[in-house]
């Protein structure tokens, strides 16, 4: 079945359906569009974390603001080794500039 990405409130809906017990599971997960093995997942994520559980694929608002974090390093870093190399090419052409 191809991957389908539930909005927070369509996971919600279908582990609160899944967990009600009137419909079985696998006409929920046909209504969604996903698999069983989705919906165990989804299940799982919701009885360990609750509602927020679901929400940003079971991370905390803290996780996301440290993968933010990280990203805007790896990018300052990106930057900071893009500009040592271009001082290093400088440096070697007015060196070589000199010696004539």
């Amino acid at each position: 079945m191809p991957k389908k990405k539930l909005s927070d409130d369509d996971a919600l809906a279908l582990v609160l359906s899944g967990l009600k017990g009137e419909i079985p599971i696998s006409d929920l997960c046909r209504k969604y569009g996903v698999s069983t093995a989705t919906y165990y997942k989804l299940r799982d994520q919701f009885i360990a974390g609750g509602v927020q559980g679901l929400q940003n694929n079971g991370k905390t608002d803290q996780v996301k603001a440290l993968e933010l974090r990280i990203k805007e390093l790896e990018q300052a870093l990106g930057r900071k080794t893009l500009e040592v190399e271009v001082l290093k090419k400088t440096e070697d052409f007015f060196s070589r500039k000199l010696r004539k």
